[in-house]
């Protein structure tokens, strides 16, 4: 598998800041699921949050405003400039910004935050090096973490399904690698950069993708009980971007959408292939 070029991810990083958030399919309805988990979570006993790949600031912004003491870390300078720019309007003082690595938060001690927040993309475009950044997050939590990873049947599913672009006849590469390993990266194979023109940079990933029990093990392997592992966000994917779309533009029934996304994910299909777009696993643990 192809490593992580971490000067390579930044620059690739800083070319999407600008459009970091810029809704598309079922973006909206992913992270309206992901404030629903935060803020049950937001309990007394947590004061100090650190979120990893907290980008633009979509939840470490708010969550400063809230009152609680915010540490904003992020690989993107680019992005950390954009979100320092929000707070600075809002004249917010209990936020801070670290640009850095999620594989390496050597910078703070075991059990320096209440709570910590990484929402995918400081995981799942770590590739190879994913578990050394979930293994982090964990142990510089001293209460509460809640993470989201790309969920490998939505993966595996969105790779199958641009197979035509490469060859009608025969299953690309790529797809068993994402199917047996959960590994994406646009030099692993030569047919896959035709997959990604388009994207930014003509570039995508390294990815790598979770199944449930996978993370359950890494989590239950460090020692944490698990609140909470399903998928996120499967019944707006299974909807279609006709119907989400239809959903966004109607406040009425936007928010009664979201209980029932909610719903479907806890009580019916826990184990199914998320959203379409962000992160499709999410995990709630607490440190013991």
């Amino acid at each position: 598998m192809v490593n992580t070029d971490y000067e390579h991810e930044k620059n690739w990083w800083n070319a999407k800041a600008q459009k970091e958030e810029i809704d598309s399919c079922d973006e909206q309805i992913n992270r309206a699921l992901r404030w629903r988990e935060i803020n049950k979570n937001l309990t007394p006993d947590i004061r100090n949050i650190l979120e990893v790949g907290a980008a633009t600031g979509v939840f470490s912004i708010p969550l400063a405003g809230m009152g609680y003491n915010m540490v904003h870390f992020d690989l993107s300078n680019e992005m950390i400039e954009l979100a320092r720019d929000k707070a600075d309007r809002m004249k917010l003082s209990n936020i801070s910004f670290q640009q850095g690595n999620s594989i390496d938060l050597s910078i703070y001690e075991d059990n320096s935050f209440d709570m910590v927040i990484n929402m995918d993309g400081a995981i799942s475009f770590c590739g190879v090096d994913a578990v050394k950044a979930i293994r982090e997050s964990i142990r510089v939590a001293k209460h509460k973490v809640i993470m989201t990873v790309s969920n490998r049947g939505n993966m595996l599913l969105s790779l199958l399904k641009t197979n035509n672009k490469i060859n009608p006849d025969k299953f690309i590469p790529a797809a068993y690698s994402m199917f047996n390993e959960g590994l994406w990266h646009t030099y692993q194979f030569s047919e896959n950069a035709e997959l990604v023109k388009g994207c930014t940079n003509d570039y995508l990933g390294p990815i790598k993708a979770f199944t449930i029990e996978e993370l359950r093990s890494i989590f239950e392997d460090e020692g944490m009980r698990i609140d909470r592992l399903t998928s996120i966000g499967s019944l707006s994917n299974h909807c279609g971007k006709e119907f989400i779309d239809s959903i966004i533009s109607n406040i009425k029934l936007f928010d009664e959408y979201i209980d029932l996304c909610d719903r479907y994910d806890k009580e019916i299909c826990s184990d199914s292939i998320g959203s379409a777009q962000r992160a499709g696993i999410i995990i709630v643990a607490s440190k013991l």
